[in-house]
């Protein structure tokens, strides 16, 4: 899209969309006002239809730029029905990894009309980037790096930038290759500017620059780009040979897609391939109900304890009354628990070699943690039987003891399982999202009715029981 478009307001987009929505044809008459990103969200409110012909209306630079947008759903699907001279055209201007994305999400049936269409360079590149999996650093790479000789003067290597800069849709660094594309140093352009013009690359490079090998996961070259603060970072092969760049943008989308998965897990679902109104209603019934019936099958456990417990429900019904508290009081705790040390691991912030480290620190929060409900739950029977006694009967101070042991201990266990579930996911290949708060809340709810009751047994005993 053309640099010197205005800012969308929502007020002027909420019209464009209007408008190209009732109209589709007159989506030229908008284009000057729109920047990509805006059009690729308008893209996604039409019809696969609408949508289809809006993108036959838009000029090849603003189709192009649009299909460069991440952020614009169904590219897969519009590209099959649009004119195979159309559609293979911009296969071949958009960038390598948006290129890569698209084809590898085409169905066979497309995927056979189309690449067929491509140049014959490209097909090959399409071959390369499709052996990597679509989570790793070659999955998600750009193939169009710039690259010098480390024996051309810097004056030569500005004059080959200048003359290959309009086949490259990002140049951050440029990339110094032996004969055999090793990768032997990384140059800035600001330090390619500022360098004296008659000096070999080979002096002004950074020699060993960061690099990724080609099958790094994605999440890990997102966190290399973020703790060297880089534009860009090259992939190499076995062979140290470069294949292709990740840019701090698809870092971007890494983050956003990957937290986007955690969050999904966290709620207790599998994560969503396609964004959520994109998504069949049978899909997400599919994503949503292994997980349910998982949890469902845990609570059940939950039910067998307190069955196996009834005989004290029968002499103590007083003691049903705080099972919500302590329910709630174990599964918040374990949550919370959960959340941090997931985010922790995810920051590499704690590693599994760590996890003595936080088990002891998260033995100490529990302890502390439950005894302040402890106290607070042993004090709101105390107050309450002060003023009536028929509430809690005679026995209401062992009541009060049973619950604030009670707590003390299912806050201690859900903080333990929080804390250590996410590293023993992580130690055995797993991802730590999984143990989300559901899973966590319900293995603590079974074990907290069995302490509950098995305290109540020994401290009532004699009393109620």
């Amino acid at each position: 899209m053309s640099k010197n478009k205005n800012t969308m307001t929502p007020d002027l987009l909420a019209h464009l969309r209007e408008k190209v929505k009732s109209n589709p044809q007159t989506v030229t008459e908008v284009i000057d006002q729109i920047k990509a990103p805006d059009a690729a969200e308008l893209i996604n409110e039409l019809s696969l239809e609408d949508a289809a012909m809006t993108m036959m209306l838009f000029p090849m630079e603003e189709a192009v730029a649009i299909f460069n947008e991440p952020s614009c759903e169904r590219r897969q699907e519009i590209i099959e029905i649009l004119e195979s001279e159309r559609a293979a055209e911009i296969l071949r201007k958009i960038s390598s990894d948006e290129r890569s994305y698209v084809i590898r999400h085409l169905t066979p049936e497309g995927r056979a009309k189309l690449v067929p269409a491509l140049p014959e360079n490209l097909q090959a590149e399409i071959r390369m980037l499709l052996q990597f999996p679509p989570t790793s650093a070659g999955g998600i790479m750009s193939t169009e790096f710039m690259h010098l000789s480390p024996d051309s003067s810097v004056s030569e290597a500005i004059n080959h930038v200048r003359a290959n800069s309009k086949q490259r849709l990002h140049i951050y660094s440029c990339y110094v290759l032996d004969d055999e594309n090793r990768l032997l140093g990384a140059i800035s352009l600001r330090d390619l500017v500022v360098a004296t013009p008659s000096k070999a690359v080979k002096d002004v490079m950074r020699k060993y620059p960061i690099s990724v090998h080609c099958l790094d996961d994605q999440e890990k070259v997102a966190r290399i780009l973020a703790k060297y603060n880089l534009l860009a970072v090259p992939v190499v092969d076995d062979n140290k040979k470069v294949l292709g760049f990740v840019t701090i943008d698809d870092a971007l989308d890494v983050i956003m897609e990957e937290q986007t998965e955690d969050v999904h897990k966290f709620g207790g679902m599998e994560a969503l391939e396609e964004p959520y109104l994109a998504s069949s209603v049978f899909d997400m019934v599919k994503k949503r109900a292994g997980w349910l019936i998982v949890l469902f099958l845990g609570e059940m456990l939950t039910a067998n304890a307190m069955g196996f417990f009834e005989h004290a429900l029968e002499k103590a019904i007083v003691l049903t009354l705080f099972i919500p508290l302590i329910v709630s009081s174990g599964g918040n705790s374990g949550s919370q628990a959960t959340s941090l040390i997931i985010r922790a691991i995810a920051l590499n912030e704690a590693k599994p070699s760590d996890w003595w480290r936080v088990m002891s620190r998260e033995i100490a929060s529990g302890l502390m943690l439950g005894t302040i409900l402890g106290t607070l739950g042993f004090l709101r029977i105390a107050v309450v039987s002060t003023f009536s006694k028929n509430i809690y009967g005679e026995y209401w101070f062992f009541i009060a003891l049973t619950l604030f042991f009670t707590l003390i201990g299912v806050v201690l266990l859900g903080t333990l399982a929080g804390s250590m579930l996410p590293f023993i996911l992580k130690k055995i290949g797993f991802d730590p999202a999984a143990a989300s708060a559901p899973f966590v809340a319900t293995l603590v709810d079974v074990a907290g009715l069995i302490l509950y009751f098995t305290l109540a047994s020994f401290i009532l005993s004699g009393k109620l029981l």
